[in-house]
């Protein structure tokens, strides 16, 4: 049982009943279909779904696409060879344990989104490497079906795919959806900084599933050269970072990354930055420290649910294992920008792009405004970039950084032309800082190198739900926070039969769905019959951003302001890298000054020189 929804939405566990928006109850008709016959696994039975008893999909719950994680295999690689198999036919009718999380880990900012999609009593189990295919009823197309791959938000250490109800978009749109469990928080990202655990599993794990798509989809009428990765925060990061990994190319043909920042630079991290982690863990579980074979040895031994629990402070996220001296190949050599540098990527078609207030909701300074000058807006400014200034160490104890020039040159692009007078102006200007800097930016980079190669379709999220019992958590000021799209994307104003949902919004749900499935089979949105809708390309002459609005218009100098993206992406980074270079020394501090000076010097002569030349002439 998983406690924290019956405790923080008042679910029961003796029905099927759910805040807002109710999943729905459906009827299961088994034995209506010959078994599908997976090669080197098993046979399995689909089940049928069916609402309304005549919309009707069918569901293959719980495929393993690895061997469970457990014991010594636990902090390492999923196997796959060989593929777990079974006897006799398999045939669930519900999803699989979800993998290892804990309630902490969900974000106050999270739920007013949560409990308007969240399933009741999903399990928890460190054995959790399971997929889930929902297919068409019917007969499937020439062709074969279109595939979308599902990778959940949550941060590295949530999400499960019994959240998602896949009915709407495969009985509407006509499409397979597979949604998949990956390890998540220490289970999937602990590394030991060495090759004893390179980290990064969770992400491996995701592969390992692109995998067994890729070799089997076809056995339940899918085009496996027509697959699509599709993601959400986290999940958009893991498909940009399966857009670099040599190994995960060639395994999809088009991705949607939804408000991902998977091209900034504190999305993945150094090994190095566990170290503390790993004596505060040896201490924990009365492990010894060195070596590190001991202390995975003896990791691997500890109750699962502990580690997690005792972990779940720690910011889990992608390794660049690439430091890690080992014999296996890493995931992830190198910052992700640099692949892009350099052109080592999937050149794939892409649809990408960010809501209006993204991370809005993580912003405490916001809900409560205090002040209305120039210098509160610098102040709060200069605690959203804090943590963009590296920590000095020991080493590094004479370094100074120019923390002013920093902020000098957001206040700069940010700040007002004249006085802060109100609230409004002053949350407006964080609001876009926010949104630019956190992800917009990361997106709008990511459609540029794509846009080179691929078609590229970009767009900015502005419409806010008309459903009063769908806004009724946030504040008015608001419009459309992280995750507030989803509800558009996966149909969920279909989902229940009991809660009236806006026609409006029912009808903006039909248009997002047809664009987002429209470019998962034919690598374009647009289907001309369907919508009067224009949504251009992306690229370096023409950057345009489609607004989804009442209206669906392509982006204006009115609308949207281009040279923020500028900012971040090509002149903010300049600006830290100078501010934070370290002067090792006073004395090195002092001949830097002394040389600037004698450079002055020199220009001042030559200047002398021209000028004496000149009057001569």
């Amino acid at each position: 049982m998983f406690g924290f929804f019956e405790k923080n939405f008042g679910y029961s566990s003796s029905s099927c009943f759910f805040i807002y928006i109710t999943v729905i109850c459906y009827s299961l008709a088994k034995d209506f279909k010959t078994p599908i016959d997976i090669p080197n696994q098993g046979k399995i039975l689909g089940v049928e779904l069916s609402k309304l008893r005549i919309q009707k999909i069918i569901a293959y719950y719980g495929i393993p696409y690895a061997l469970p994680p457990v014991n010594n295999l636990r902090f390492a690689p999923p196997v796959i060879e060989p593929l777990p198999s079974w006897n006799g036919i398999k045939n669930d009718t519900d999803y699989p344990p979800s993998c290892l999380q804990t309630e902490e880990d969900y974000k106050e900012s999270e739920k007013p989104f949560l409990q308007l999609i969240s399933k009741l009593n999903f399990t928890l189990a460190e054995d959790c490497l399971y997929l889930n295919v929902f297919v068409p009823y019917g007969d499937e197309p020439k062709q074969g079906y279109a595939t979308i791959i599902w990778f959940h938000p949550g941060n590295f250490t949530t999400g499960t795919p019994a959240m998602w109800n896949p009915h709407t978009l495969v009985y509407r749109q006509r499409v397979i959806i597979v949604t998949v469990s990956w390890r998540l928080n220490i289970m999937g990202f602990f590394t030991t900084m060495d090759g004893e655990a390179s980290g990064n599993y969770g992400l491996m794990d995701q592969q390992a599933a692109m995998m067994w798509v890729k070799n089997n989809i076809k056995l339940f009428g899918g085009n496996p050269d027509n697959i699509c990765l599709m993601g959400y925060g986290t999940g958009a990061v893991s498909v940009g970072l399966h857009l670099i990994n040599p190994q995960s190319r060639g395994l999809f043909n088009k991705a949607i990354a939804m408000s991902g920042n998977f091209l900034s630079p504190w999305t993945v991290k150094h090994a190095q930055e566990d170290k503390d982690l790993l004596d505060r863990l040896a201490n924990s579980f009365a492990c010894n420290r060195r070596p590190t074979s001991e202390l995975i040895l003896c990791l691997r031994h500890a109750d699962a649910e502990s580690l997690v629990q005792q972990t779940s402070n720690v910011n889990w996220r992608p390794i660049l294992d690439g430091e890690i001296s080992n014999s296996s190949t890493p995931f992830l050599s190198d910052f992700p920008i640099k692949y892009f540098e350099r052109g080592e990527y999937e050149k794939i078609p892409l649809l990408t792009g960010y809501t209006h207030m993204e991370q809005i909701l993580e912003i405490d300074s916001l809900k409560n405004i205090t002040g209305t000058s120039n210098e509160y807006l610098q102040a709060l400014l200069t605690d959203l970039i804090s943590g963009d200034i590296p920590v000095l160490n020991n080493t590094e104890s004479s370094c100074v950084y120019n923390y002013d020039h920093i902020i000098d040159a957001v206040m700069f692009f940010y700040g007002p032309s004249g006085p802060v007078k109100d609230v409004e102006t002053l949350r407006e200007i964080l609001i876009n800082f926010v949104t630019e800097r956190n992800v917009a930016s990361s997106v709008v980079q990511l459609a540029s190198f794509l846009g080179k190669e691929q078609p590229t379709y970009v767009y900015r999220f502005d419409m806010k739900p008309s459903t009063a019992a769908a806004i009724s958590n946030l504040p008015e000021w608001v419009t459309v926070p992280h995750l507030f799209d989803l509800l558009y994307v996966w149909g969920v104003p279909y989902w229940s039969t009991n809660q009236d949902w806006d026609i409006r919004d029912k009808r903006i749900s039909d248009t997002i769905m047809s664009l987002w499935i429209h470019f998962a089979k034919s690598s374009n949105p647009i289907e001309k019959s369907l919508y009067p809708v224009v949504w251009e390309p992306f690229t370096d002459q023409n950057p345009g951003i489609l607004i989804i609005d009442g209206n669906f218009n392509m982006s204006n100098s009115r609308n949207l302001n281009f040279k923020a993206f500028e900012f971040w992406n090509k002149y903010y980074p300049k600006v830290k890298a100078v501010a934070t270079q370290c002067c090792e020394s006073i004395d090195k501090a002092h001949n830097i000054q002394i040389n600037s000076l004698l450079l002055i010097l020199q220009f001042i002569l030559i200047f002398y020189q021209f000028v004496r030349i000149f009057l001569r002439l």
